[in-house]
């Protein structure tokens, strides 16, 4: 799925009715960006100038900050961030309706000149359950 992420404040990054199909197909694991194969949801959007994020929600196993390399309090969250080779990834842990614990994460091969790791670490902070 390659969609668009919303430049108005107020749209929806994702339709209705991709909503509901993504809902159907992941009970439990449908959290999206506000401002994602192997049990983990992705969805990629891309901006006009081909900026992309790739937005994760994958099972948590381990405490939430493995990995990280820095931290961020973002819009009331606590989200980790680090470089992986060519991508860097900012996430944050959620449970699903059911108390799974998950990875809320969204990665890109942006380089930070780009996009900051805060930058990222702002659409990890801003997903919430629909």
């Amino acid at each position: 799925m390659r969609l668009l992420l919303a430049t108005l404040a107020t749209a929806m990054p994702v339709p209705y009715h991709s909503l509901l199909a993504i809902d159907g197909k992941m009970t439990g694991r449908n959290f999206l960006p506000t401002t994602l194969k192997g049990g983990i949801l992705r969805v990629e959007f891309v901006n006009k100038a081909g900026l992309a994020i790739e937005w994760r929600v994958e099972p948590m196993t381990g405490n939430c900050d493995t990995g990280k390399q820095t931290s961020f309090q973002l819009n009331g969250n606590k989200v980790w961030w680090a470089q992986q080779g060519p991508v860097q990834v900012s996430w944050r842990c959620a449970f699903d309706q059911r108390g799974k614990p998950l990875r809320l994460a969204a990665a890109s091969t942006a380089p930070t000149t780009k996009l900051a790791g805060s930058g990222l670490g702002i659409v990890a902070a801003s997903a919430k359950r629909y």
